[in-house]
């Protein structure tokens, strides 16, 4: 394929677009602009134009050759300066600049230039002292809130996390003791519940954050309880005894008392309890009841009082516990079963939140759980008032605003004294230069001052010399260039001509190759095809181009290869195995997408070879069909026949209908192979399944195990009798007398049964019953069958 550019050059070629330079006019010399001095007026005609000239050089020839162009402009330039460096005549003596801004001469400054440059500088350095204090100010205070903040979080956490970890390590500790309570002998004498209800009493003595504890029965009435309370009564409905009944320990969220509240004493604060339970097995894992803890709620209040309480009021912070839904269920009175707005999480975990026109730093710190106890997905939360928190920054913020107000109004009188000395050298100069008519009559006075004055004099005295110098120079190069531009047009022609010759080649390598080659761009759209794709798919390749990947190949086959496409325009190489018919050729293919990426990462389009492989894959299926067949009877092997096992046993599941399994093997084979050999030995084999074949349903299920070991697969049978029935026929068919090798053969088979009716039985249970029940069928004399239990 060729590129833009390429084609852009070869079309400006071929329409002779790259001329011949244009003779010079007469004289040999490049026309003069008319000069300035003259007589003030422009010139009445415009300079002869050449389509061939550098300066109408058409816009290719400068995009390939950007210095043409800027040397065209600089033998413009000569031409105008060539022996006409005369300037204007000089001012009259005296003030150079009027009361209006103007020079002696009449000169106006435009607007916008009409102040001088000591009032420049002064509002420059101003500005820059006002900027470096604005932003070292806003740096500072940046950094300092960035530190206050930073501390803050810090501080919050590390309450927050310790706090958390003693609220989880104490619901660890009370699981524990709960789990070691419920192991007591005590508790699971179901029978003796006086002795029960003492052990309690004795146990809340020790644990008197216990506000209950009582054991139930398998039925969730409360056998015995500490003191007597709910003794009696059903609490199969409580959520902690449902979440014990299923056999493993419960724990509870908090939550209000609801039987006990008014059996419970009287407190400041309504009763909360974390619900533990503990199910009581037997010895065979069967329920026998439930031991069942309300532990007080007032336990986690007693360790926030005593872990931070202290610490938080003197920071005028305070720290909260939320539950799952986001209702305080541990805080300040006013706030607990309230839900509790904690807001957006900001950098290092900080959240903003408001309450009654209160703004808050807070810190959250979800609970873990340790050890066995699992958690309750509770979140601790600690906060304290902004204004406490940044009150450090807030005085600092204070002391930089006061002193870049100083350091502003000390910093006006020196730029105004700066700017004047640094405009004094450069008026003088400006003087001077007004006072001459060419730059080379006389020599500059030199300005003191500062250096880059002096090197201004000087480097105005060189310049006259330095122009006439150049103007020499860029007369010699406008002669010449017109030779470069025709030598480089020709140099292009033959790159042109090589990188055809280039691209033919690699179009017939392309075209005949045997696989598919195409490029898609970025909207899917085909930009490239070799002869391959007109033998696949029956259309020339130019007809294809430049149509939607989708309209060319249909929305079958695009929808098989969409997937891919879109992860190799996402810059991800693909390789896959498709199959799909073309032309009305079905054909298996492997597949490559590789990603054409740009330099700057983003992808222009896929490039994609397809190498058919219908011949592999058609070898590969024979391979696997001959993995699953027997090749002496054609039955399915052992291979198929576990995978159709599983299959059968799936359904009958399904559809809740009985099916049998029939284990066979030919009796006395051994002695066949043995007396007329392994060939003959093969044909009974054959003749053994063809007969078997030939007495069952089209949809019953022959397979050859190994040797002569035969299993017969019957679904949807009424009943277990139906296989019976199936044996007899098999029996009966086998024992029809075989010819072979001039002898008269009797053949038997001895036949094991074993039906599955949808249980949870697995294949190989159910295969190794049926061949107990052949072992059994041998044992009874063969040539008979028997049914398993």
């Amino acid at each position: 394929m060729r590129s833009p550019g390429t084609d852009r050059l070869r079309v400006a070629v071929g329409r002779g677009r790259l001329q011949a330079p244009c003779p010079p006019p007469s004289g040999g010399r490049a026309e003069q602009a008319p000069s300035m001095i003259d007589s003030g007026a422009p010139a009445s005609s415009a300079p002869r134009r050449c389509p061939g000239r550098v300066g109408d050089r058409p816009a290719l020839v400068q995009w390939h050759y950007p210095v043409l162009h800027t040397r065209a402009a600089v033998a413009t330039t000569a031409a105008m300066h060539d022996n006409t460096q005369v300037l204007s005549p000089p001012p009259a003596p005296g003030n150079p600049n009027n009361a209006n801004g103007a020079s002696a001469d009449g000169f106006v400054p435009p607007r916008g230039s009409r102040a001088s440059l000591g009032r420049w500088l002064t509002a420059m350095v101003l500005s820059a002292v006002a900027a470096a204090l604005l932003i070292s100010a806003l740096l500072i205070e940046n950094f300092a809130r960035a530190h206050a903040e930073r501390r803050a979080v810090e501080s919050l956490r590390q309450v927050a996390v310790d706090f958390r970890d003693a609220l989880d390590r104490g619901m660890a500790q009370q699981f524990k003791e709960v789990r070691v309570l419920a192991q007591l002998e005590p508790f699971r004498r179901f029978d003796e519940p006086e002795a029960m209800r003492r052990a309690l009493d004795q146990v809340q003595i020790g644990f008197d954050h216990f506000a209950w504890l009582g054991v139930t029965d398998g039925q969730g009435k409360v056998l015995a309880a500490a003191g007597g309370l709910l003794d009696g009564v059903d609490v199969s409905k409580r959520p902690w005894w449902q979440g014990a009944k299923g056999g493993q320990p419960f724990v509870g969220d908090v939550h209000a008392a609801l039987l006990l509240e008014k059996l419970l004493p009287r407190q400041n604060e309504p009763w909360r309890f974390v619900d533990f339970a503990i199910p009581l097995l037997d010895q065979r894992g069967q329920l026998q009841g439930v031991f069942g803890v309300h532990l007080s709620w007032g336990w986690a209040r007693q360790i926030k009082s005593e872990l931070i309480d202290a610490t938080m009021s003197s920071h005028q912070a305070d720290a909260l516990v939320l539950g799952k839904d986001g209702v305080v269920i541990l805080g300040p009175s006013d706030r607990e079963g309230k839900k509790m707005p904690i807001g957006d999480e900001h950098g290092q975990g900080l959240r903003h939140h408001e309450v009654d026109g209160v703004d808050y730093f807070a810190v959250s710190v979800p609970s873990q759980g340790y050890g066995l106890y699992p958690g309750l997905g509770w979140t601790v939360l600690v906060r304290q008032p902004v204004a406490v928190a940044l009150s450090d920054y807030y005085g600092l913020r204070r002391q930089i605003i006061l002193s870049a107000i100083l350091l502003l109004a000390a910093a006006v009188p020196l730029s105004w004294w700066l700017a004047r000395r640094m405009s004094r050298p450069l008026n003088e100069l400006a003087n001077a230069i007004a006072q001459r008519r060419h730059l080379s009559e006389d020599a500059l006075p030199s300005v003191g001052g500062y250096r880059e004055a002096a090197m201004l004099s000087h480097a105005l005295n060189d310049l006259a010399h330095r122009q006439a110098v150049q103007d020499r120079s860029l007369a010699e190069l406008n002669a010449s260039l017109e030779l470069r531009v025709q030598a480089r047009t020709l140099e292009l022609h033959e790159a042109l001509q090589l990188q055809e010759s280039s691209e033919r080649r690699l179009r017939t390598i392309a075209d005949n190759l045997p696989v598919l080659i195409s490029y898609i761009d970025a909207e899917e759209r085909l930009q490239f095809l070799n002869a391959t794709f007109r033998t696949w798919m029956g259309m020339e390749p130019d007809a294809a181009l430049g149509r939607p990947l989708l309209e060319v190949i249909g929305p079958v086959l695009h929808a098989q290869r969409l997937p891919f496409l879109k992860g190799a325009l996402a810059g991800v190489r693909q390789r896959f195995e498709t199959r799909s018919e073309t032309n009305g050729v079905a054909r298996d293919m492997l597949a490559e997408y590789v990603p054409d990426l740009r330099p700057d990462g983003s992808v222009a389009g896929v490039y994609t070879l397809a190498t058919d492989i219908t011949p592999f894959k058609q070898v590969e299926r024979e391979l696997d069909q001959l993995s699953r067949v027997d090749p002496l009877t054609g039955l399915p092997n052992r291979r198929q026949f576990e995978s159709r096992l599983s299959e059968s046993i799936a359904r009958t599941r399904r559809n809740q209908r009985t099916m049998a399994l029939m284990f066979m093997d030919l009796d006395r084979f051994k002695a066949i192979n043995d007396t007329l050999g392994h060939a003959a030995g093969d044909v009974v084999l054959r003749a053994f399944a063809d007969r078997v074949r030939g007495a069952i349903r089209e949809t019953d299920q022959l397979c050859r195990l190994a040797g002569d070991e035969f299993v017969l697969i019957l679904e949807n049978l009424h009943d277990p009798q139906a296989a019976t029935l199936v044996a007899e026929k098999v029996l009966e068919v086998v024992k029809v007398p075989l010819t072979l090798q001039g002898r008269e053969l009797q053949l038997s088979t001895s036949i094991g049964i074993a039906c599955h009716d949808g249980g949870a039985e697995s294949d190989v249970a159910l295969l190794g019953r049926a061949d107990d029940a052949l072992y059994a069928a041998k044992s009874a004399g063969r040539g008979c069958w028997r049914l398993a239990d």
